[in-house]
Parts: C-alpha cells; structure tokens; sequence
C-alpha cells in the first residue's frame, strides 16, 4: 500500500506530455459560482438578468449582473439558489487596454451555465455515509474507504497516468490491479475468500482485454465512436484515440467483474460451512449454480446503467419518428449506441468466463484449506 501511495504522489512532480492548446491572449475565460440575490423579470424574448454575489474568484463578495439567456436555459433559478456562471473576459487592444463590465467585444461578460452541484452531491455522499454505516456497519465503513480510494486512485493515478504519456490501456490494467488488491482486502479481510476472489478476477481481466479487442474489430467502432472523443481529438491531437477507446470499453466492461467474484465466492464459502465434508466437484458446481443465478441480473444492470446514460437520445429520435421510419436500424447504426451496446456485450462475456473461474478457485482454495 505504501509502494502505491509513494508511487502516486510520485506521479504528480511529473509534467503532462499533453499541453492545452494555445488561446488567444485578448480573451480569457473562467467558471465561478455564487448565489443569486435577485430574478429579473423576462423580457419580451425571455431573457433574464440575475444579480449573483460571488463565493469564488476575484470577485468573491462583490455583486454581479449574469445574463440568463432564454435559448440555451432550462432551468428556473429563484432567489437563494447557488449557481455556476461562466466569465468571459475580451481585453481590449485600444489606448486603455482594460475590462469593462456586461459589455460587448472588449468587455467582461457573465453568463449563467447550471446550478452549483457540489453542496448537494455533499449533502448526498454524508447520506450514503450514514445509511452505509448504520445497516452494514464496518464493513460499510470498510466500503467506503474502499470507494473513496478507487475514486483519488482514479484521479491521481489513471488520469495522471494518461496526461505523462503512458498507454491508456496500460495505465487502466494497473489501475483497476491496484483497486482490486485495495478494495477485496479491504472490505472481506485478508482470507481464502477474497485470495480466491482475486486470483479469478486478474485472470479475468486477461480475458475481458481479449474480448475488448476483438469485439471493438467486430463492431466497427473506428477511433471516436462519440462526440467527447472527437472533441479530445481536436483538442488534443496527440492523444491516441484508439489506446482511449480501448480503455473505455476495457474499464466498464470489468466493474462488474469484481462484485460477481466476491459474491459467488462468498456464497461458496458460507454455504460449505453448513456442510464441510463436500468434495471438489461438489464445491465447483454450487459456485456454477450461484453464479448462473447471478448471471441475468448483473447483465441487465449493464444493460440498463448504458441505456440510462443515453435515455434523452433515445426519447428524442423515437419521438421524431415519421410513419415508416426503421427506428430500430436507426438507433443501432448511431456510433454512440453501439459503443454502449459494445460495453454491454463485453462485460457479459467477460462475466460468463468469470463464473467458473471463481467457481475453481473458490472450490479449490476451500477444499486445500480444509485438508
């Protein structure tokens, strides 16, 4: 752990090999939030003004108008509430070369993008933190800890990782090996259980990249199978897409690989404390039972996390229809939904290998022990 650790905050005194591209040196921008002390009254087109006192940046304490403009807004802010607003700042080249405030090319100018989400994505992490504690007790404890790692691991590490110009392919194996090795421990103890669990879950982890690369050909998804691919492209023409793409599909095909093993192992091992006398055989073919029994449900959770990400496409291009139209063909040609569709197919598979994977480690480590 303390190798990782070291190895993390290593990672951070190096210097990204992707620089942002260059901008314009009369134009800044930036992204504030404040909360809004006053509503305006739409205009004849619906427009709005908001008077916002700021929390961050220069302008913290001080009152600003914010333009709300009626075509790109779908929210109904009211007074109180927090929001994020976007500064955009035109330095004039004349005699003066300063800012003027709410003008035009030459000005600073504040628009409203959404509201703050931070306070309320807090309020909601401190409630899954007291729910987890008071059902699960240390192990929720334990599982917290747990996520938390995985999320400063991913930061810190997968994504630095990427910026340095390591191989994003590269960079999600190790990163989702130092999850494992954290997180199973963590939560289950350090037992046959969990070293079953993790022998089963690396070996599918070979598997599930196998199965990336060759689905990804089948599918035909190109290098930028969706717009924030492209758009990193453009920004970033150095990135390789491909590595990008590859890690994408490599990563939510496996998160579902960890929960499987540690749940058909688990059933395994209890199950044989209640009859310890069962021979290899037997063993392996509860492990197969539970998780063929775990099998349809975590598919459909794939399934349904992929459909619920593009849930607004979905509504739009079916209530655009024409009588006569394959909506159907139409949706599986878009680029984005067969990547999520690729996801899907991926991490079934990959959860199919695992079944009696686990199930022969699990079996194996069970009996050895007992002996």
């Amino acid at each position: 752990m303390l190798v990782i650790v070291a190895a993390t905050v290593y990672l951070q005194s190096i210097e990204n090999k992707f620089q942002p591209p260059e901008t314009d040196a009369n134009y800044e921008q930036t992204y504030l939030h404040g909360q809004i002390v006053m509503v305006s009254d739409p205009d004849s087109e619906g427009n709005q003004n908001l008077k916002v006192k700021f929390a961050t940046g220069d302008e913290k304490d001080l009152v600003r108008d914010v333009q709300l403009d009626a075509v790109n807004n779908f929210n109904d802010y009211k007074e109180g509430d927090t929001i994020t607003v976007y500064k955009s700042v035109h330095v004039s080249s004349g005699a003066n070369g300063g800012s003027v405030e709410n003008g035009t090319s030459g000005h600073t100018t504040y628009s409203a993008v959404d509201h703050f989400h931070m306070n309320g994505m807090a309020i909601l992490f401190v409630l899954f933190v007291i729910v987890a504690l008071v059902i699960a007790g240390k192990k929720g404890a334990r599982a917290i800890v747990s996520v938390l790692a995985s999320l400063v691991f991913f930061y810190f590490f997968f994504i630095k990782m990427v910026g340095i110009g390591v191989s994003p392919v590269l960079a999600a194996l190790v990163f989702v090996a130092i999850v494992t090795l954290i997180s199973i421990p963590l939560i289950h103890g350090l037992n046959r259980k969990s070293l079953a669990s993790i022998i089963a879950i690396f070996v599918g982890y070979a598997a599930s990249l196998g199965i990336v690369y060759l689905f990804k050909g089948i599918a035909q998804l190109g290098s930028a199978p969706g717009e924030e691919f492209r758009m990193l492209g453009i920004m970033f023409g150095e990135v390789n897409l491909v590595e990008i793409l590859l890690a994408s599909l490599f990563l939510g095909a496996v998160g579902a690989l960890i929960d499987t093993a540690i749940s058909i192992s688990s059933a395994i091992f209890e199950a044989m404390q209640e009859t310890p006398d069962l021979k290899f055989k037997k063993v392996y073919k509860v492990g197969m039972e539970v998780g063929k029994d775990i099998l349809g449900s975590m598919i459909n959770t794939l399934l349904f996390a992929y459909i619920a990400s593009s849930l607004p496409f979905f509504v739009m291009l079916t209530l655009a229809q024409k009588s006569g139209d394959n909506i159907f063909y139409d949706l599986m040609n878009m680029d984005f939904i067969a990547l999520e569709l690729t996801r899907t197919f991926i991490g079934a598979v990959s959860l199919v290998l695992l079944i009696p994977l686990v199930s022969v480690t699990s079996a194996y480590y069970l009996v050895r022990g007992r002996g």
